[in-house]
């Protein structure tokens, strides 16, 4: 084996888990305590939004992505049907295609609506108290389509991460 594909085999595993744990993180954690703050968080999305979350969110993802498409290429001798058919390869491709949904979902839906939380919440800091509630309940719309779409991408990291792990040996 080249040092390459040691390299980026170890950097796949690496985006992989950074990319599964900090979307759990948000999913279970960030996401519920945001919605339990209601309009306090506003200042708190507007921090995160200024640490370019979503930005960190896709990039990982999509070196995740990336990754582990040239993997696959590496497995299957350039995607030759006679080996992409394997099992091992099978399990490979269904769990980088879950992978892949998931980045579209992530950056798509979840991102964008992250990015409008971000948004009202600089505006709820400075808006009037007329217009508070109007944005609060824009932000809480938001924030339970991101809620929503970040439950779907967590299952499909982990149909990828398990079929991922088990995938050597079927």
């Amino acid at each position: 084996m080249d040092a390459l594909f040691l390299v980026l085999r170890a950097a796949h595993v690496l985006f992989a888990a950074v990319w599964v744990g900090a979307t759990v993180f948000t999913t279970f954690f960030l996401m519920p305590a945001i919605g339990e703050a209601g309009p306090a968080a506003g200042p708190l999305m507007g921090a995160l939004m200024r640490r370019k979350l979503p930005a960190f969110m896709a990039a990982i993802g999509g070196l995740a992505v990336l990754t582990g498409i040239y993997l696959l290429y590496r497995f299957t001798s350039g995607f030759n049907p006679s080996v992409s058919a394997s099992p091992p390869a099978r399990m490979f491709s269904i769990g980088g295609l879950a992978g892949i949904v998931a980045l579209i979902i992530g950056g798509a839906i979840v991102s964008r609506s992250a990015k409008k939380m971000g948004e009202l919440g600089a505006r709820i800091a400075t808006a009037p108290d007329s217009e508070r509630g109007a944005l609060a309940a824009q932000m809480v719309t938001h924030r339970q389509r991101a809620t929503t779409f970040s439950r779907i991408v967590v299952v499909l990291q982990l149909i990828a991460l398990v079929l991922m792990a088990i995938g050597h040996y079927v």
